[in-house]
Parts: C-alpha cells; structure tokens; sequence
C-alpha cells in the first residue's frame, strides 16, 4: 500500500493552518465535474499543447482494467489537438494496458507530487509552464504536481466514490481540506 509521502502531509499540515504556499499549492485553476466537461477549445487558445492525465478515478474507475469505447474515442480526437500523457503513482501493470490502449505515452510509479514525477515527465513530453495542463482528481498529489511546476491545474471530481487505500488516506486530507 502505497501511503502519502511526505511531501503530501507537509503540504496538508500548511495549507491546515493557513499557510499561503501550501493553499496555493492545493487549489486548482479549474474545477471541472469530469474530464468531458473540460473546455479543451480554451485550453489549446490558452497556447495549452501537452495534457497530463491521472488515470485513477480521473479518467477512469479505481483498478478498473477495461477502457471504455467513449474513452477511447475521446482520447482519439484529444490526440488531434494534443500531446497527452498519463502519469500516474500506480505501478507498471496498471498504466501499461491503460496507454497502450490509448495509444499514449504513460508513466507508472510517478511519485507525484515530487520532482521525480516531474523529471520523468519532463524526458517524455516538452513540458513547459504555460504550455501543459495537469488533470486529476487528487488536489495532494495531481494538482500540488501541477501547481509546483507552474502547470494549469484542473481538478476533476473523481469517477466513482470508491477508494482502494493507497488512495483513500489522501481523498480523505483532501476531504477535510475542502471542508476547512
């Protein structure tokens, strides 16, 4: 089971009491109900070229093996418009079948919201501030990633309510962030 790391409860025990980075790192630029909701025409006038998707409960279920045909088409005409990756904190066996059947690129054990994540992301797409869009459901991990690296954050709800525990801990800070 993969837990918060560090980086994560550092950044929830700021933004708990207030502290202006640590809030800052957490909000998104947008707050969207899903993916489909998400105005791509503005994005790309926005100069936006690379998109960087979480795959659990962003772009589908929780574990979830099967890539819907809708998904797959959606990520079909994304394509025309876009580079798009998926990064993930999930191990190899998850995102492999997901990008495969995509037809992206996608990394596995990213490490989000660390460095690390950003220098793997970095060797696959030419990301640069103002140039690519972090989407996920995850405000300590996805869009703290995001907003580190000066990224446009957009922050979905999650796909479904069910949780495994490698991301329940984090849904539940984020829970009580929201609430605060």
């Amino acid at each position: 089971m993969k837990k918060p790391n560090k980086e994560m409860l550092t950044i929830f025990w700021g933004a708990w009491k207030n502290n202006k980075q640590a809030i800052f790192l957490i909000t998104p630029h947008h707050y969207v109900k899903d993916i489909y909701s998400i105005n791509y025409k503005q994005l790309k006038q926005q100069g936006i070229k690379h998109l960087i998707f979480d795959i659990d409960n962003t772009i589908m279920p929780v574990n979830e093996t099967k890539v819907t045909v809708e998904l797959e088409h959606f990520f079909e005409h994304l394509k025309k418009e876009f580079t798009i990756c998926l990064l993930s904190n999930n191990k190899e066996s998850r995102v492999k079948p997901v990008a495969e059947k995509l037809q992206v690129k996608g990394i596995a054990n990213a490490s989000k919201p660390t460095k690390t994540a950003y220098k793997k992301i970095k060797k696959e797409i030419q990301i640069k501030k103002n140039n690519t869009a972090m989407i996920g459901d995850q405000m300590l991990s996805d869009i703290v990633f995001g907003n580190k690296y000066e990224l446009v954050t957009i922050l979905v709800e999650p796909y479904k309510k069910k949780y495994d525990l490698k991301t329940g801990i984090s849904r539940i800070l984020q829970t009580i962030l929201m609430k605060k």
